[in-house]
């Protein structure tokens, strides 16, 4: 019974997926290389800066790309929240820079940043507020054009679309936007620093953990573990696909994006003192599950075996009973080792919220 519940909420969501990306067919981004966009530091004053090579071939060039280029300095810090300036200044002026929402556990001892899925329509109040009751402090960062960082309905359309150097400038965005948080995190003088991402998010908590090395563990949940392959396998996908596919093959576009490619960064996934855990859902017809595994199996090959845990479910559905409970029991065993029963109960009330994908 319960997986018919769940092919039938994943199926409600595809479809509300589609119907949005049938509304704003107008608006969508054509196919373009745009390379010196993923370069710029600064839209307008980076506009005809030469271009790079999207992917790279050294592992120091991956580590120069995403390397931080402001302090970890908030502009703003109110009560439940901290507002930083974002290292890559874009021509939208609402995302240059990021709101995080903070709930605090009381306690310096763990603190763990949540990316959101891409569309997101709501933030993860329960899921924090279930871990800061644990003694996790739960900061829940804001991918790139979206929510306050939005300046109208799509904006999110700007984060990843058929234009391969500005999906890569806002995933690029997104990771330094990430770092930052952790380092601020680091300086406030936290013992462990966890990161969590839900699909996409999953994707740049991925980047992140690769390249910086105050993440003590990272969660990748419904994630892809290469964009290209999303674009290309996942039912929601077909109209970029449609935009993208006149121009390269599935293998120049995995080239084009190795940039953003977890596949790419093994070398720094596989960094002592990381503990990566993996949450699949088998029946997943966005981000299939096959693209996660390849991942999974070049760390195993490097002798660093994340924990993977493999629900009877899809995409959307893994936030919906029992797969929630048995997903958050998971994730807090991995992140506290030795939660109590009490803990463990407490997830019963989970929900999460993956309303567009």
């Amino acid at each position: 019974m319960f997986r018919y519940l769940a092919r039938r909420h994943d199926r409600k969501h595809i479809l509300r997926s589609l119907q949005r990306q049938e509304r704003i067919h107008h608006r969508s981004i054509e196919f373009g290389y745009d390379t010196s966009l993923a370069f710029a530091v600064n839209e307008a004053e980076d506009k005809y800066a030469s271009s790079g090579e999207l992917a790279f071939k050294k592992i120091s060039d991956g580590e120069l790309f995403f390397s931080p280029i402001l302090p970890a300095e908030p502009v703003k810090e109110e009560e439940n929240s901290v507002t930083f300036q974002s290292d890559i200044t874009t021509s939208d002026e609402q995302n240059n820079t990021f709101e995080c929402v903070v709930t605090d556990s009381g306690s310096k001892d763990h603190a763990l940043v949540v990316f959101h899925h891409w569309y997101a329509r709501n933030r993860y109040h329960t899921f924090s507020k279930f871990f800061a009751a644990k003694g996790i402090t739960v900061i829940e960062a804001t991918l790139p054009y979206h929510f306050s960082r939005g300046s109208d309905e799509y904006s999110e359309e700007q984060f990843f679309n058929a234009s391969l150097g500005r999906s890569v400038r806002s995933m690029r965005q997104a990771v330094l936007d990430g770092r930052k948080i952790v380092r601020w995190l680091y300086n406030q003088g936290y013992n462990k620093i966890s990161v969590v991402g839900m699909c996409l998010g999953g994707t740049v908590a991925g980047l992140i953990a690769a390249q910086e090395e105050k993440v003590d563990k990272a969660v990748l949940m419904v994630s892809p573990g290469s964009p290209a392959d999303l674009v290309w396998t996942a039912e929601t996908m077909k109209s970029l696909r449609d935009r993208i596919e006149p121009a390269m093959s599935l293998e120049d576009l995995r080239t084009a994006w190795g940039l953003i490619n977890l596949e790419m960064h093994i070398f720094g996934l596989t960094r002592p003192r990381l503990d990566m855990m993996f949450v699949l859902g088998k029946e997943d017809t966005i981000t299939r599950p096959e693209a996660s595994d390849r991942v999974i199996e070049l760390l195993t090959k490097c002798n660093r075996s994340p924990e993977v845990l493999r629900l009877n479910c899809g995409h959307s559905s893994v936030g919906i009973f029992p797969y929630n409970i048995i997903a958050a029991r998971k994730v807090l065993r991995f992140l506290k080792e030795t939660p109590s029963l009490a803990e463990l109960w407490d997830v019963r009330g989970f929900r999460y919220d993956f309303s567009e994908v």
